[in-house]
């Protein structure tokens, strides 16, 4: 907490005033993280844009994120897949409300017809541990293929995502 503090320039006990302790700190820094990107999520859905692009535009949104908070994103996933962590059972709780939007996300669109029939808390789970291990390659990457990864993944991902989710009965069909 004290080189927190030092770099808030503020004092230990002024953080001890609104974070109970360190855990406390770094689960509110991932609340707002996924704070975030719900909020991007919400917006792109009341844009015009395709649904391939909308997909696009939020990986795009997270990898940028994750590239300019790199220790953040390494915290996570250790938190994340940690047994000992103290914090794993609540980031994961948080992880389970990001899925459990994207459920929202697809049952909306197989509603719509943009979205092949499929188990939506399947599929779900399956898009965001692909991002999260796309995050992890990324963070386990040298430092020469760290460009590549973060300017080539969003498209790539999108497109695997769309590919896989889109309906085409109409092209089989016509």
């Amino acid at each position: 907490m004290k080189s927190i503090a030092q770099e808030a320039g503020v004092a230990v006990g002024t953080i001890y005033n609104y974070f109970k302790d360190k855990d406390d700190l770094l689960l509110s820094v991932f609340e707002d993280g996924i704070r975030v990107r719900m909020e991007f999520l919400e917006e792109l859905g009341h844009t015009s844009l395709p649904i391939r692009d909308q997909i696009q535009h939020l990986l795009e949104s997270h990898f940028a994120q994750i590239r300019e908070q790199q220790e953040l994103a390494e915290l996570i996933l250790y938190e994340r897949f940690h047994r000992g962590s103290p914090l794993r059972e609540r980031v994961q709780d948080l992880q389970k409300g990001i899925i459990d939007r994207i459920v929202e996300f697809i049952q909306t669109g197989v509603a719509e017809g943009w979205v092949r029939p499929c188990h939506p808390k399947v599929v779900a789970q399956a898009l965001f541990d692909l991002v999260q291990t796309m995050t992890a390659c990324w963070v386990f990457s040298s430092p020469d293929e760290e460009d590549d990864i973060f300017e080539s993944a969003p498209g790539e991902l999108a497109d695997l995502i769309w590919m896989g989710l889109g309906n085409r009965s109409e092209e089989r069909d016509g």
